[in-house]
């Protein structure tokens, strides 16, 4: 069992955490490549918003969101590179998208594009450049009225 520590965080003040909580990115999310040690933080389990709490730096944080609950028919396709990187045959991968949420949560979207890719067996992620094509930004808000009955 590993050892437990704590962290004070942007949003969620301090918290104890453990090395197997920690996500190592293999390089840095675009803009900010110095840091690479997160740990994803939510609510409540059943979450689809999630929060990318950087361990090297208290203020970074990034809103993340399951792309499923946005985009149901998502299927990301990766290259051959990160697949290698991510020591993955591309099955196992996890994706959350970065979300920008405005004030007004009609002007709100997620990047489909460019998710994060995780490798929960050995706790790796990388911020990819998908092949398939679609968009950088995607309104949640028109999402959700899409899937209404």
């Amino acid at each position: 069992m590993s050892k437990k520590m704590n962290m004070e965080t942007r949003d969620f003040g301090e918290i104890s955490i453990s090395e197997e909580d920690t996500i190592s990115f293999i390089s840095g999310i675009y803009g900010f490549d110095d840091y690479k040690k997160y740990i994803i933080l939510k609510d409540s389990p059943e979450d689809d918003i999630m929060f990318l709490q950087s361990l090297d730096n208290m203020e970074l944080s990034f809103v993340l969101i399951d792309p499923y609950a946005v985009f149901i028919d998502y299927n990301p396709t990766l290259n051959e590179d990160d697949l290698c990187e991510l020591n993955s045959t591309g099955t196992e991968l996890k994706f959350l998208v970065i979300a920008i949420i405005k004030e007004n949560i009609k002007e709100s979207v997620v990047n489909l594009k460019s998710p994060i890719a995780i490798n929960p067996k050995n706790r790796t992620a990388k911020q990819v450049i998908l092949q398939n094509e679609y968009p950088l930004r995607y309104n949640i808000v028109s999402a959700e009225e899409g899937n209404k009955c």
